[in-house]
């Protein structure tokens, strides 16, 4: 039997669910370099499509995203200017979303968590898989807004 994510669509078979499958990327990217290098991606791609960011983290990631993809800012770059500009003790917004904040529009995402989940047992694979989740993530938000 399937189950479908109300928030991004992922079909799954079994017992695995989007949150163990995020659970699962960052015990792979934390323990084994050749994963690593795309954490931002999938930290930022998984939040995105799960609704997670408050509206100001929203549009801060999304331009991020923006300068990984479109730009080839590296994410070390990016992480690097979060600790220096939006750390916890700089930035007047929570990184989650709050209670107040409006329902996001619902996103048919073309490419979620399930499709990066078969890929995860090949690093380079799974890395390219992820590269191309987050270029559909900013695309398909794009065309939301």
């Amino acid at each position: 039997m399937s189950e479908t994510c109300s928030l991004c669509g992922a079909i799954w078979e079994g017992d695995i669910h989007c949150q163990n499958a995020f659970d699962e990327f960052l015990a792979l990217e934390f323990s084994h370099a050749a994963y690593g290098k795309v954490h931002m991606l999938t930290v930022t791609c998984f939040m995105i499509q799960h609704q997670r960011y408050s509206n100001p983290a929203l549009a801060w990631m999304q331009q991020n995203l923006r300068d990984v993809v479109e730009n080839g800012v590296s994410p070390t770059d990016i992480r690097t200017l979060m600790t220096s500009t939006v750390n916890q003790k700089k930035r007047g917004w929570k990184v989650e979303r709050q209670p107040h904040e409006y329902e996001l529009p619902h996103v048919e995402w073309s490419i979620t968590i399930a499709d990066v989940y078969h890929h995860k047992d090949d690093p380079l694979s799974y890395c390219s898989w992820v590269e191309h989740w987050a270029e559909a993530t900013l695309e398909e938000m794009s065309i939301g807004n």
